[in-house]
């Protein structure tokens, strides 16, 4: 598509490249502006502050007695839940696996609405990927659809345009902090890799996921895993 007008000043047409590389320019400072100005922190007259010590790990999901098996499997799990392979080499990345009465399953957390929700997260992940149906990234993180951010975009889970990465290496640890407005359900998952894989569906699809339950406030729960 042909135009003799010029588009604006510099440039005829946007099916050529910029000549003197302003609309580019124009546009990484006006993606700085915005990371800026947008609000990252919640209202910081939250009720109470609830605590998680989650994990990432790689491991065998099992789906039926049939044996029907994924053995590229990745999930998030309590720190609790999970043992060491080698009890000699402790729980480190690669080594760590469910204890035996655990099954793996997507993970869910409760709050109330009002509350902080602080995530204390380890990648566990094998610094070489187990699978080749796996993705090559073995960085994980935790990214919460929906929350609101605490003190930093570093609560995020993400790698996203010119923000710092929040992702974490095998090995490494991070904190999240979150804050619920309101009640509702909020997705969880790892934006360390959203494609790759058997299926192309990242880490999403060998089980990085779970969620987040916030409920009204006040109510009382037992169990803060369901």
């Amino acid at each position: 598509i042909a135009s003799a007008a010029p588009f604006i000043g510099w440039t005829h047409t946007l099916s050529q490249p910029d000549p003197y590389f302003v609309t580019p320019l124009l546009m990484a400072a006006s993606m700085f502006w915005q990371a800026k100005v947008t609000p990252t922190t919640a209202d910081p007259n939250w009720e109470r502050t609830v605590k998680a010590d989650v994990v990432a790990l790689d491991q065998v999901i099992t789906y039926n007695r049939l044996g029907a098996v994924n053995p590229a499997g990745m999930i998030y799990a309590l720190r609790r839940d999970v043992r060491a392979i080698d009890s000699a080499g402790g729980i480190t990345a690669g080594n760590v696996r469910l204890k035996a009465y655990k099954r793996p399953r997507p993970l869910v957390l409760r709050m109330n609405a009002g509350d902080c929700l602080q995530i204390s997260f380890q990648n566990l992940l094998d610094p070489t990927r187990v699978h080749e149906d796996q993705p090559i990234t073995r960085y994980a993180s935790i990214h919460a659809v929906g929350l609101q951010l605490v003190n930093s975009i570093a609560s995020d889970g993400s790698f996203v345009g010119v923000n710092a990465s929040s992702l974490v290496a095998p090995g490494n640890s991070a904190v999240y902090t979150l804050y619920a407005e309101k009640e509702g359900n909020h997705l969880l998952y790892s934006t360390a890799a959203t494609t790759g894989g058997e299926g192309d569906g990242g880490q999403i699809s060998v089980g990085l996921l779970g969620s987040v339950h916030v409920e009204p406030e006040g109510l009382q729960w037992y169990s803060f895993q369901l």
